[in-house]
């Protein structure tokens, strides 16, 4: 079940974008590029307002992930928006959609916001490998939504088919093992920082 406090968020997107563009999101790969489109027209003159739009846009892009490519569930402790995370129970892979958002607004590295895709370390070389044959993402696109979903979309079924290829096909990784793996080494946001 996916937290009250995301899915008020996304729908929060979802009316946000339709002011601005005029079209409807529906939870959707496709409507990526226009979630890409609202994060580069954003006026963000102030820190208060990447506070009220990335954790919108994150939650967006979370859900689309998670409807996407399924056997996937939301981490969101309350109030640390920056240890947000969605784990993926058929293979060892989480990313935090709040903080891919931080990074599509600003158009930059945001440190602290775990934006990156993370997995056990024997698997990063089969994911980068993976990634390479579509050759350098423009730096320009680097940060767009739908460049992330598709980098995250090829990561997971990645590693689902070496889970398959390896017999741990019925595996789970649950709530139990991230709290484990990656709660103890992730540090909570400084002063000033989103949460």
């Amino acid at each position: 079940m996916t937290d009250p406090a995301v899915l008020d968020l996304a729908a929060a997107c979802v009316t946000a974008v339709r002011k601005v563009v005029g079209v409807e999101l529906d939870f959707t790969p496709d409507t990526l590029p226009l979630l890409d489109h609202y994060a580069r027209s954003a006026e963000l003159e102030s820190a208060e307002i990447l506070e009220l739009v990335a954790p919108m846009c994150g939650a967006y892009f979370g859900e689309v992930v998670r409807r996407a490519l399924g056997e996937a569930r939301w981490h969101c402790p309350e109030g640390e928006l920056a240890r947000w995370r969605l784990e993926f129970d058929d293979c060892f892979l989480h990313f935090n959609p709040v903080g891919i958002a931080v990074e599509a607004l600003t158009e930059e590295e945001a440190p602290g916001w775990n934006a990156h895709l993370a997995m056990r370390s024997e698997e990063r070389a089969v994911v980068e490998e993976a990634l390479a044959v579509y050759g350098e993402v423009r730096e320009e696109d680097y940060f767009r939504f739908s460049v992330r979903f598709e980098a995250i979309e090829l990561a997971h079924a990645t590693l689902s088919r070496r889970a398959a290829e390896k017999g741990e096909r019925g595996r789970r990784f649950g709530p139990d093992v991230y709290r484990l793996a990656v709660d103890a080494l992730t540090p909570s946001p400084g002063p000033g920082e989103l949460n």
